[in-house]
């Protein structure tokens, strides 16, 4: 994987998109009985073009995101998460005669820092905590049958940040995301996020100031901005997440926003929809 990284970095996107093409050539016969010919022809195609949207994003990626990190994505995301744990989850499936879940997603708590308008999840357990000891059994049951992604929401998934950071310890060949309104990020745990290298987030933000204080409360979207910095300056990939609604539609949507926020290190987006 190293070799690999430092073989395209500062490369260019001809370097990038040459060595994609090899990938291909070299994942097709480990995945000849799940996919036709056409799909490994069509991947090479898409990869073919330096210039390509894609292969742009995938060099801006390469080089804006911490080595160590990188490789970790590597290694958790594709390879555990969407080639060997997958393979595993459909064997299963098929053993089975049921869904075995590719990704995973829960709540370590129903405890959050903020009171956002229209928040469903503050209604109800407002304490509840899962405790590390069941976040732990429940990776080690996921791993069981496959499972080597998992997805935080909440409440506010980073007050149990402690307990998140000791689960990535445990388990280094995991990849873990949660979404998170950003107020609990400081430079400490974005290093510790450094030091585990298999841990992401998603940035709550419902447009800019004015829409995203109006629902989660005056300075939170100064805070947002002042993590996704951090984030960015340590080179730890990023998203962002925006729930849409009447007020907020144009504004979330917009090429303008979308770029700013592109600027400011997004390499992702969730839009969910308003439900109060």
């Amino acid at each position: 994987i190293d070799v690999a990284i430092n073989a395209v970095r500062g490369k260019g996107t001809e370097k990038l998109s040459e060595n994609a093409v090899k990938l291909v050539n070299l994942a097709e016969p480990l995945l000849k009985d799940r996919y036709p010919a056409s799909a490994f022809d069509a991947a090479r195609k898409f990869v073919s073009d330096p210039n390509g949207k894609w292969m742009q994003y995938a060099y801006r990626a390469i080089n804006e995101i911490d080595p160590h990190v990188l490789k970790m994505n590597a290694l958790n995301l594709v390879y555990e998460g969407m080639f060997s744990g997958y393979n595993y989850v459909c064997e299963l499936r098929k053993k089975y005669d049921c869904n075995m879940p590719w990704i995973l997603l829960f709540d370590p708590t129903s405890a959050c820092n903020l009171h956002c308008k229209g928040c469903w999840a503050a209604e109800y357990g407002k304490e509840s905590t899962l405790g590390f000891e069941t976040l732990s059994r429940v990776v080690k049951e996921g791993k069981a049958v496959g499972t080597f992604m998992y997805i935080f929401s909440g409440g506010e998934p980073l007050v149990c940040k402690k307990d998140i950071i000791r689960l990535c310890e445990e388990n280094p060949d995991c990849a873990f995301f949660a979404f998170t309104n950003g107020t609990l990020v400081d430079d400490a745990f974005v290093q510790e996020i450094k030091r585990v290298g298999n841990f992401a987030l998603a940035f709550s933000i419902e447009g800019y100031e004015d829409a995203t204080d109006m629902r989660r409360g005056d300075g939170t979207y100064q805070k947002v901005l002042a993590a996704m910095e951090k984030m960015k300056a340590a080179g730890l990939p990023f998203g962002y997440s925006a729930c849409y609604h009447s007020k907020n539609v144009e504004e979330v949507c917009s090429k303008e926003y979308i770029d700013f926020l592109v600027n400011k290190g997004a390499l992702f987006a969730w839009y969910f929809t308003y439900m109060p």
